[in-house]
């Protein structure tokens, strides 16, 4: 799988083509938003290709310093998903943030809040069969209950490394007063 970073003007194109069908408006933060973190160096908009063609994406907030990164979309586009693409996917981001960070980070929204919780069932156990690990820890994000788990990359973390990781992310990402009662994390 091949992996090439994305400037604004193809991020952009993905988001408009693809994001805005894949998720949620309320899990779905502004490209505005997007511009920004990518104009300070702390996004990581992937594409991933096999075969030339577009397979998948996956958009990271990366600090530097900070040994996790948080996976903060990732799809398999249409007519590529249930073929075992996003398992190789996650399979190859792992080994691309290897050589510079430990974990990844991933946010899967509750079971047991989600609207349809058949489908975030689904997604949990996608991640774990992709070798993400189950953390101790969740979140309340601007309304939305995550669960927390763990893609190893170069290493092993805690949960709560991990939780710290969370934390100077997204106070990284969500300025004051935003953050304050709208980025709530739970256990680690």
């Amino acid at each position: 799988m091949e992996i090439r970073l994305l400037g604004e003007r193809d991020a952009e194109q993905i988001y408009h083509t693809y994001m805005e069908k894949d998720f949620p408006p309320s899990e779905l933060k502004p490209f505005s938003s997007v511009q920004g973190l990518l104009c300070r160096g702390l996004y990581e908009p992937l594409a991933l290709y096999e075969g030339g063609v577009l397979a998948a994406y996956a958009w990271q907030t990366v600090l530097p310093g900070c040994p996790g990164a948080l996976l903060d979309y990732f799809a398999v586009v249409p007519g590529r998903r249930g073929g075992g693409v996003g398992t190789r996917a996650l399979r190859a981001l792992a080994a691309y943030y290897a050589p510079r960070k430990q974990t990844l980070i991933i946010e899967c929204e509750h079971p047991a809040f989600a609207p349809d919780p058949a489908v975030a069932k689904r997604r949990v156990g996608f991640y774990l069969r992709a070798g993400a690990r189950a953390t101790a820890m969740e979140s309340l994000l601007f309304g939305v209950r995550y669960q927390i788990y763990a893609l190893p990359c170069g290493g092993q973390e805690t949960d709560s490394e991990l939780r710290a990781d969370l934390e100077t992310l997204y106070r990284t990402m969500v300025p004051e007063p935003y953050y304050r009662g709208n980025v709530i994390f739970f256990g680690g």
